[in-house]
């Protein structure tokens, strides 16, 4: 092991302060504590630094503490040790304890004020998590954070289960209590982008409405969260549209949108006083199974829309439980659809359906993602699929990535570096021979999402 004097005198130590504190930054908040205890330089820089302060990222995971191999610091300190819980630890209920989070409470009371993107990843399933998560809201609301607060980026995330689909109310009481701080006064303390697609709770109007009046400043919004069910009303939709006057960026779900946004958004140059143009670039629509009995697509309202914006890209994301009808219907040409990312979650083969989308979008598609599970993967690895996969590689010209979860064989996969030689570098497709589905059902899933 070396001595501490190694360790003073380590040549990363001669790097610049500004570049230490980059390299940190890549690092969550529950992981730098271990890196206080190798020198007083790195002491001082994840203890004072407020620029380190500037990203945090937070991850929640469900701990248990191991009290046979305590952790024996540098100091001379001995201190609990904590484990990630295993399914062994999930069988027995235990009581809520924060213990193992108090660096991460401390470290925000400290910096609250000079946080200006903060990330969190939380393992609902777990109490403690749920109720650190919330202290951990309420510390930049309205009553603990009187000089102010400068958060411009916010993430939620869970990141495991959620147990018998808790509605998890005080999650959302604390996402209100942090949406609540105002801002509408000083743009530099407004949020600018908000993602809230990695809630396992359906998001209602009360929270969302919240958000838009005290952060008027926002320019990315997603509100995809990942319920079953969206409870977002088309007032809601209305509502954000008309409050947030420099969004660029909306993510919502199909069935929240209604003729009313598009006029809104495409009103006619004589109804200016009443409907302004929106400075909305990039439309995110999520399409699931609640569009089974939606009303038909006025194709003439989405003609309309896209004569007054012109430049608009749109994500279409069809959920696994969107029914085959609902996606042909999307890709009709008449609807003149601008969109730059398709993204289809599918159980059943879409040979079809791909080539429609070659033939609807081929002059804009750039992104395009084919998820399928594993018990669907068999029924669509077929020469059809193949063809049609290298049909969509054809006709979109400007295509910068591609992946799909079935196996292609490897004549199609040539051809298609051919065409597109840099879908070859890293993270820019995946084409593989042998099935890599994204989506794991288990069989008493099934009626619950198809049902």
């Amino acid at each position: 092991m070396a001595s501490s004097d190694e360790i003073e005198h380590c040549p990363i130590n001669d790097f610049p302060e500004l570049i230490l504190v980059q390299i940190f930054s890549h690092l969550s908040i529950d992981e730098r504590p271990a890196l206080e205890e190798t020198c007083k330089l790195w002491y001082n820089i994840l203890r004072n630094s407020h620029q380190l302060a500037f990203s945090c990222v937070i991850k929640l995971h469900a701990l248990v503490e191991d009290l046979i191999n305590p952790n024996q610091t540098r100091l001379g300190r001995v201190l609990p040790r904590w484990t990630r819980q295993t399914q062994d630890h999930q069988k027995n209920v235990k009581p809520i304890d924060p213990r193992p989070y108090g660096y991460i409470q401390q470290y925000l009371k400290r910096f609250r004020t000079n946080i200006k993107y903060l990330y969190i990843d939380v393992e609902q399933h777990d109490p403690s998590c749920r109720y650190v998560l919330c202290q951990l809201l309420t510390l930049f609301g309205p009553e603990q954070c009187p000089q102010g607060r400068q958060i411009r980026s916010f993430r939620l995330r869970f990141i495991s289960h959620n147990p018998l689909l808790m509605p998890s109310l005080d999650i959302t009481q604390a996402l209100r209590t942090f949406f609540q701080y105002d801002s509408s006064k000083n743009r530099r303390e407004s949020l600018v982008s908000c993602d809230l697609s990695g809630l396992m709770i359906s998001l209602d109007d009360d929270t969302v409405l919240i958000l838009t009046k005290n952060n008027p400043y926002l320019r990315k919004l997603n509100l995809q969260d990942q319920c079953l069910v969206c409870r977002l009303s088309q007032f809601c939709i209305l509502k954000i549209i008309d409050t947030l006057d420099e969004l660029e960026d909306l993510w919502v779900d199909m069935i929240s949108l209604s003729d009313e946004f598009i006029i809104m958004l495409s009103g006619n140059d004589d109804e200016q006083q009443i409907f302004r143009k929106s400075n909305i670039k990039h439309l995110g629509i999520r399409i699931r199974r609640e569009e089974k009995f939606s009303d038909e697509i006025d194709a003439k309202l989405w003609q309309k829309l896209h004569e007054k914006y012109p430049h608009l890209k749109v994500t279409l994301n069809f959920g696994i439980t969107t029914p085959l009808h609902r996606i042909r219907a999307y890709m009709k040409p008449d609807l003149q659809l601008q969109v730059q990312t398709l993204i289809i979650n599918t159980p059943i083969p879409v040979a079809d359906e791909l080539c429609l989308a070659a033939n609807s979008f081929g002059d804009t598609l750039e992104h395009v993602y084919v998820h399928t599970s594993g018990q669907w993967a068999a029924m669509t690895r077929t020469p059809a699929f193949n063809q049609a996969v290298m049909y969509l590689a054809y006709k979109c010209v400007h295509l910068q990535s591609l992946h799909v979860d079935v196996a292609l064989s490897e004549d199609t996969i040539e051809e298609i570096y051919q065409l597109h030689p840099h879908l070859k570098k890293s993270g820019a497709s995946k084409l593989l021979i042998t099935d890599s589905p994204t989506h794991i059902i288990n069989p008493e899933d099934m009626g619950e999402l198809f049902g």
